[in-house]
C-alpha cells in the first residue's frame, strides 16, 4: 500500500469514481442474477 503515497489527487479521485462505478454494475448485477434466480424458482414449483 506504499503506492498510494505516491498518488496525485486527481488519481485518488479517479480510482474512487472506478470502484463506485464497479460497486453500482456489481450491485446491479447481482440484483439481476437473484430475481432470475427467484423466477427460475417460482416456476418449478
Amino acid at each position: 500500500m506504499a503506492n498510494d503515497l505516491w498518488l496525485t489527487p486527481e488519481e485518488v479521485m479517479r480510482r474512487k469514481k472506478i470502484k463506485n462505478k464497479l460497486m453500482y454494475i456489481s450491485v446491479i448485477l447481482g440484483t439481476i442474477i437473484l430475481s432470475s434466480i427467484v423466477t427460475i424458482l417460482a416456476n418449478q414449483i
